[in-house]
């Protein structure tokens, strides 16, 4: 008897929960890259630009986050099948944009907020079983 659980038998609960940690977790990557960066001012891209950027704290959490990221998509792959999970990614474009809205003040227009909603409608779509 192996000990992976096979798609068919892993239940949704832990799907759902893995699904989750995985959107908190390369969400606040990207928010902990935006913070790195913005601590690097207007710095131009060089040695100096990249000495500065390992001794910022975002930079550090966005590295570790990366790392998490990677340790939850490979649980999800290989309960999930790449082409079905693959599309589910999409929720990040939909994370990021309004916890940077909120975190930083970045402003989401009309047309942005369109897209959000084709993007919640193609993951829908595209998650669901056939």
């Amino acid at each position: 008897m192996s000990s992976i659980s096979s798609p068919a038998t892993t239940s949704w609960t832990r799907q759902l929960a893995i699904w989750i940690i995985f959107v908190a977790l390369d969400t606040g990557t990207q928010l902990a890259f935006k913070w790195g960066a913005d601590g690097l001012g207007d710095m131009e891209f060089g040695l100096a630009m990249m000495a500065k950027a390992v001794s910022l704290p975002g930079v550090w959490f966005a590295t570790l986050g990366y790392i998490g990221t990677f340790v939850v998509w490979m649980a999800i792959l290989r309960d999930m099948p790449l082409s079905r999970a693959f599309p589910m990614t999409g929720l990040v474009y939909v994370t990021v944009p309004l916890f940077a809205w909120s975190t930083f003040g970045e402003q989401i227009d009309l047309m942005r907020a369109g897209g959000i909603a084709l993007i919640i409608a193609g993951v829908v779509l595209l998650g669901s079983d056939d």
